[in-house]
């Protein structure tokens, strides 16, 4: 795979940009999220593939390995890192844990503190990739990001251990997330943020390999 990175050096720009190319990848309205063993998930919105925390567990296909853009590890699973199919794309990760993951083979690593980010382009879709602080606004043990393809298919996610009270606070710690993936006693949960509601709504019973549409098809 061809792709560029540049950083970037002012604070109120990302501090990483990345431009992959377009190519004949096709381009599908909106966004969905399919998930895989207990917190792999596959986010594909308009033609652009995240891959987060691919572990020894999630049995994807080599069309959907194919596919992928970009690999987010909120929390690396150091038993299935050397190696890795994903090993060769571009992989966000705590600030941290770059050196370890360079030790296992991965050197296309994008570090981030808290509120740094990373911009993705691929032909006309862009994704505006934030590291966060917890519910609590503390820097979390593990990786948490929201991402940004636009307003409708704005996702955040956390896959640290949550409490009922902190997942409560997400609408209004996060109020431009339209979607949530987290991960609660060791399984995937999924909600969605409704616009009129200080509450998250369930929104789909996770079943693995299973696809959840979200987002508008422009994501505006």
């Amino acid at each position: 795979m061809l792709w560029s990175a540049t950083p970037a050096h002012a604070a109120d720009v990302p501090r990483y940009r990345i431009t992959i190319p377009s190519g004949m990848a096709r381009q599908e309205p909106g966004g969905v999220v399919r998930f895989f063993g207990a917190a792999t998930a596959l986010l594909r919105v308009r033609g652009l593939s995240v891959l987060v925390d691919p572990g020894t567990d999630g049995a994807l296909s080599a069309s959907d390995m194919a596919g992928i853009d970009l690999v987010l590890l909120s929390n690396p699973d150091w038993n299935g890192v050397a190696g890795a199919e994903w090993g060769g794309r571009p992989v966000v990760a705590m600030a941290g844990t770059a050196e370890r993951l360079r030790s296992h083979g991965i050197h296309s690593v994008y570090p981030l503190e808290t509120w740094e980010g990373i911009t993705v382009r691929k032909g006309d879709t862009r994704l505006r990739l934030t590291s966060m602080p917890d519910p609590l606004g503390m820097r979390p043990a593990r990786l948490a990001a929201m991402l940004d393809f636009g307003p409708s298919c704005r996702v955040l996610v956390n896959h640290g251990e949550l409490s009922a009270d902190e997942i409560g606070l997400i609408p209004q710690r996060f109020p431009g997330a339209r979607l949530a993936l987290l991960r609660q006693a060791g399984a995937p949960l999924l909600l969605a943020m409704e616009q009129d509601r200080r509450e998250p709504v369930p929104a789909h019973a996770v079943a693995h390999g299973e696809s959840y549409r979200f987002g508008s098809p422009t994501c505006q």
